[in-house]
Formats: structure tokens, sequence, C-alpha cells
């Protein structure tokens, strides 16, 4: 009843990607000799997704059920709310500012990390909870 994204074998497969891509612009990185700091915001993207995504998964695990059959909008919780917020201003925000300073190289895969650190992280907590859900 997991929408596709939400599976646990798309949220492995979705980290993979993550991890892959991070490789990629730690290897641009290098040019610049940035990889570490790639590698430092990669840390903290990787904990504020896990933060957001460990919402996402309470959200869900509270609620589900209930928006499927129609008796609550997600959005419209509390919780909901917050990890919208949470995840337009830690994700939403330094995704805007890549494509805004796109054509800065330097500092491009610095914050492509981080998103790449976000996304990995977020998949990650909900992976976790996914796993325990029954078949």
């Amino acid at each position: 009843m997991l929408p596709f994204l939400m599976k646990p074998f798309t949220l492995l497969v979705l980290t993979g990607t993550c991890i892959l891509g991070e490789v990629m612009w730690i290897y641009l990185a290098i040019q610049n000799e940035d990889q570490w700091k790639c590698l430092g915001l990669f840390t903290v993207g990787f904990c504020l997704g896990f933060v957001g995504g460990g919402w996402t998964s309470r959200l869900w695990d509270r609620y589900y059920v209930q928006a499927l059959l129609g008796r609550v909008k997600l959005m419209k919780t509390t919780i909901g709310r917050q990890s919208t917020i949470f995840t337009v201003l830690a994700l939403g925000v330094p995704m805007v500012m890549s494509f805004i300073l796109a054509s800065h190289d330097p500092f491009l895969p610095i914050l492509q990390s981080y998103i790449f650190g976000f996304i990995c992280g977020m998949n990650i907590a909900i992976y976790r909870w996914a796993r325990q859900l029954p078949e």
C-alpha cells in the first residue's frame, strides 16, 4: 500500500544513486581542492535529511491509513506542516541557490553535496521506517 517512492527497494536504489552522485561531485571538487568541504556539507545535509525523514516517517506512521480513507489531509496536521516547512527551508532553498549559482563552478559541488546528503539522509530515515512495516 506504500507509494512507489517509499518502498524499501526503491529507497535503497535512491540512496545508492545519491552516494554515486556525491562521489561524482567529490571527484569534481578534488580539482578545486574542496573535497573536505563537500564531505562536510554532505554530512550536514545527511543529518538534516535524517531529521526530516524521521518527521516524514512519523507523519506517515500516524496518518497514512486515515489519509487513504480520506479522513485526514496530511498537510493539515501539525507534523505535516512542520515537516513541509523544514524540508522547504533545508532542501528547497539550497536547491534554488544551486540553480541561481549554476555558473559559479567552485561553489556548486559543495552545494550539490549538501543536497545529495539531505536526500540520502531522508531516504535512509524513511527506509528504516518502511522496513519495519508488516508485509
